[in-house]
């Protein structure tokens, strides 16, 4: 036994510098911010455990920067513990969880590293590092156990597979640092041999490898969900080459009655029709994988009456799409009572922070104009995670509609987001960008129902401006040419 806490520290050192690479690796592919932030959870643990850990290796560096594993000894305690809760955040995903959970966690993340920098710079320079050590024991720790207690209540409560390895991985974290700290102040060692760092070490390394474990797991279900939307797309593609070889048969066998003008005239009035329905059955899934993401935390969080309360506008949200793919166009009054089921399930994930309006002109008559189905969909998505979700509050969405001199129909979604220029920026900044086929696929769409109108329509782009020429947000005018 006392040789197996001999070569254990080191043993450990090379675990967290295989899972310190493992981790970043992994945040490159996935630019899941739990794996890089856990990654310097790890980082500041090996630096920690430097002079404590009894190699050749330890030993020389310990002995080249003694002064500075002296003054940050318990220092880097806080920091390493700062790190591990804002790693939480990501690894639960508590901000979709619970925004207000979320901003309390920040909250204490920003107040105990700034009051504990500012102690420790002037406990530093000015009191010769004497006090930090008292600090971190009888106020840091204390303060620290009982605010992580009240915020693992709430998060055991989520019940899902991720909780469960953070839990784990943090009770052996907390638990042996707890005992660590006690035979740390009482100078015990334990049947002689047993430092009290050695404790620590047990509890580091059962919680790496429990949350390591948990962050494969959700690797997993990140993959899953992306094949899971990849194969949803490709089934759907496949339903389009279909419907294409049942036209083209249709149309063979009704060739030897027809004269070939009359041939060319019926085959391009079916390849217009298929090409709505085509191109409507390519965006449902896209439109329903949007929906579901915002409807399945209430299910995962065993929230039952607010699950039953959006599950019952999902189901009529989902019977409206199946309706709209079985024709080429619905009636505007239909069209507008569908965005707004469409947004008040898309509102979930802002915590109904969206306030969206609809105003109609009293001189538009809903009943008779008609619309290609789900047309004002992917521009209600884009005013949504391209203005409004970089913002933290007052978040509105305006659908307005009116005639235009009797010959077109002008509809008009303005909201009060970050601009195009901005937002432009941040989609450049990101590695992964979401891409908005939505539109594409409506202009097609529109391309096609107009097809047979003099008139064409016009989708025109506008940045809302204050007096200082500052972006206030983006007003899209859609005209369609009335029948």
């Amino acid at each position: 036994m006392e040789l197996f806490f001999k070569v254990f520290p080191t043993f450990l050192q090379g675990i967290l510098f295989i899972l310190i690479i493992y981790h970043c690796s992994v945040h490159l592919f996935t630019k899941d911010k739990s794996f890089s932030i856990y990654a310097g959870y790890l980082l500041l643990v090996f630096i920690y455990l430097i002079p404590k850990t009894p190699n050749e290796f330890s030993n020389a560096i310990a002995l080249k920067f003694n002064s500075f594993f002296q003054a940050s000894n318990w220092v880097i305690q806080v920091f390493y513990w700062v790190l591990y809760t804002w790693f939480s955040i990501h690894f639960l995903n508590i901000e979709q969880k619970n925004k207000k959970l979320a901003k309390n966690i920040y909250t204490y993340i920003y107040v105990s590293f700034i009051i504990s920098l500012v102690f420790f710079l002037i406990d530093l320079l000015l009191l010769n590092g004497a006090y930090f050590v008292t600090y971190f024991i009888f106020i840091y720790m204390p303060i620290s156990l009982f605010v992580t207690s009240f915020f693992l209540k709430i998060i055991y409560n989520f019940k899902d597979k991720i909780n469960s390895f953070f839990v784990i991985g943090f009770l052996f974290f907390l638990g042996f640092s707890l005992v660590s700290l006690y035979f740390s102040s009482t100078k015990i060692y334990v049947f002689g041999y047993i430092r009290p760092i050695d404790f620590f070490m047990i509890g580091i390394c059962l919680e790496v490898i429990v949350i390591s474990i948990g962050l494969g797991y959700k690797y997993h279900i990140y993959r899953q969900e992306r094949d899971n939307y990849n194969e949803l797309l490709i089934k759907e593609f496949q339903k389009n080459d279909k419907l294409k070889d049942q036209l083209n048969e249709k149309l063979s066998e009704k060739v030897e009655h027809y004269k070939i003008s009359e041939v060319e005239a019926l085959y391009q009035k079916q390849i217009n029709e298929l090409k709505l329905t085509s191109l409507l059955s390519q965006m449902n899934p896209h439109f329903i994988f949007n929906a579901l993401n915002s409807i399945k935390l209430y299910i995962i969080n065993n929230e039952s009456k607010l699950a039953a309360r959006y599950l019952n506008k999902f189901s009529k949200l989902i019977r409206r799409i199946l309706e709209a793919s079985t024709t080429k166009e619905v009636s505007l009054q239909e069209e507008l009572e569908t965005m707004d089921l469409y947004m008040t399930i898309e509102n979930i994930r802002f915590s109904n922070e969206i306030d969206f309006q609809i105003k109609v002109d009293e001189s538009v008559s809903l009943e008779t104009i008609k619309v290609p189905p789900l047309l004002l969909q992917p521009f209600l998505e884009n005013s949504i995670w391209h203005g409004l979700s970089s913002k933290k509050t007052n978040k509105k969405i305006t659908l307005s509609i009116a005639e235009n001199n009797k010959k077109h129909l002008s509809i008009i979604i303005a909201d009060n987001g970050i601009g195009r220029k901005a937002s432009a920026k941040i989609k450049a900044e990101k590695s992964i960008n979401r891409k908005s086929i939505g539109i594409n696929l409506t202009k097609e769409r529109l391309t096609n129902f107009v097809k047979n109108l003099k008139k064409n329509y016009s989708i025109t782009y506008e940045d809302l401006l204050d007096d200082n020429k500052t972006a206030i947000g983006t007003k899209v005018i859609l005209k369609i040419p009335l029948f």
